[in-house]
């Protein structure tokens, strides 16, 4: 065997090698992105759970909840507070399922299910003056995703 040869079956070998490293490259890199949308997907449903939970076991706070989406003026300064609080946390969620979802990093399929509980939100006068006073809160991409979202 000469050394020419030598260099090409030396060659051969390389590129393939390079082939099959892009390969595992290329998987390993699929991988990783599932992981990450999936522990995105756990984070997020982990959120709007503790939310759920903190109305659920706590009967004042669903009262205010409650009130706050009717009437939020009618409730005392603590309340209103409450009020504000809660629905700032949920709003805060929301804005991070929707955000991982536009960069990719998120599950769009777990934004478009809590879209009903948005357009919920939003349909009660108490969100609403909220909205007014405090949409500074949040990013302008969702802020104007909640607008067309719970626009009529």
């Amino acid at each position: 065997m000469t050394l020419a040869e030598i260099s090409q079956i030396s060659q051969t070998l390389g590129s393939a090698a390079v082939v099959a490293s892009l390969i595992f490259v290329g998987v390993q890199l699929s991988q990783n992105t599932k992981a990450t949308r999936a522990s995105s997907h756990h984070a997020v449903s982990e959120a709007l759970n503790r939310v759920n939970l903190l109305w659920a076991r706590n009967g004042d706070v669903a009262r205010i909840w409650l009130s706050g989406m009717q009437d939020r003026g009618a409730l005392t300064p603590e309340d209103r507070w409450r009020f504000d609080s809660t629905l700032r946390a949920y709003l805060h969620v929301c804005e991070t399922m929707y955000m991982q979802a536009t960069l990719g990093a998120g599950d769009s399929s777990i934004v478009i299910a809590e879209e009903t509980g948005i357009k919920s939100v939003f349909s009660s006068a108490g969100v609403k003056e909220w909205w007014v006073e405090n949409p500074f809160g949040f990013s302008p991409d969702f802020r104007s995703y909640v607008e067309k979202v719970s626009s009529p």
